[in-house]
């Protein structure tokens, strides 16, 4: 019963990665690209692609012997947020905004104590920084994560950073809770951050409104340091204006005034008994 189960998690944990590949990717490919890529066994991939063709989500191509994605995938999850995703300006901006500065530009989320990336478009210069679609990052240490934490009440931020010093194994990765929450309370009021970076990578990134019944998401501009030095606060002024559009639309969405608020609402009284309760 058990190997039984296991096997169909890993189907369809497999068979996101390959939606999520030609999501990456943006081509055409064949059974033996798709098992190199993802390591799976060419035995096993072949029969994920033939099933995904049988259910419409896959096209394949007799002739070049290759699949692609079909319209029914361009669909899948639309209806959460028509106007923001279908249609609208979200991923509109995400393309302006690769295109203005020609670097690579990140749509992320926060999931299960760590930051992962939903899309990102490329920059096309020579140093251009590499990201892939699922990729993730510590919360604690990436400007992206540490946005998107900002976004919560304290009570639950302090609860996520014990949890996450607690599986740490890195004693110089653990973090003080009283700095963190001084930090974040900065990062809450204004809403974006400029991180020049350690390691020769930074970015510019800004945490996007909220909305009912979604996760919350930052969008970030990753490039060398010394890219970050000469253009940031060019970046940041026009990732702040596709912000202020994406806020607009939310008000008239629902209805209400444009909220300003970088703090997600919680239910009152809202009671964390210790870290191990999930904060998102």
């Amino acid at each position: 019963m058990a190997t039984t189960a296991s096997r169909t998690i890993k189907s369809a944990h497999r068979v996101l990665e390959i939606l999520e590949y030609f999501d990456q990717d943006r081509r055409h490919a064949t059974v033996m690209d798709m098992s190199r890529t993802l390591n799976y066994p060419q035995s096993s991939t072949s029969e994920l692609l033939r099933c995904l063709t049988r259910l419409g989500y896959l096209h394949y191509n007799r002739f070049r012997r290759t699949y692609s994605p079909t319209a029914r995938v361009a669909l899948l999850g639309a209806w959460v947020k028509p106007s923001l995703f279908r249609g609208g300006p979200l991923l509109s901006a995400i393309d302006e905004l690769a295109q203005l500065t020609n670097e690579t530009v990140l749509l992320s989320t926060a999931s299960n104590y760590v930051v992962q990336h939903l899309h990102v478009i490329h920059g096309n210069t020579d140093h251009s920084v590499e990201a892939h679609v699922g990729d993730t990052r510590p919360l604690l240490h990436t400007p992206q994560g540490k946005l998107l934490l900002s976004s919560y009440q304290t009570d639950h931020i302090r609860s996520a950073v014990h949890r996450l010093n607690a599986e740490e194994g890195d004693q110089e990765k653990h973090v003080r809770v009283a700095e963190v929450l001084s930090e974040l309370a900065v990062l809450r009021e204004q809403g974006w951050t400029i991180d020049e970076g350690q390691d020769g990578v930074g970015c510019v990134a800004v945490l996007l409104p909220r909305g009912h019944h979604i996760d919350r998401l930052v969008i970030s501009v990753q490039m060398p340091s010394v890219i970050v030095c000469e253009r940031g606060e060019e970046i940041l002024e026009m990732l702040m204006q596709r912000r202020e559009e994406i806020s607009r639309l939310h008000a008239e969405e629902e209805g209400r005034d444009a909220d300003a608020s970088n703090v997600v609402p919680m239910p009152e009284p809202m009671k964390i008994p210790d870290y191990r309760r999930h904060f998102a």
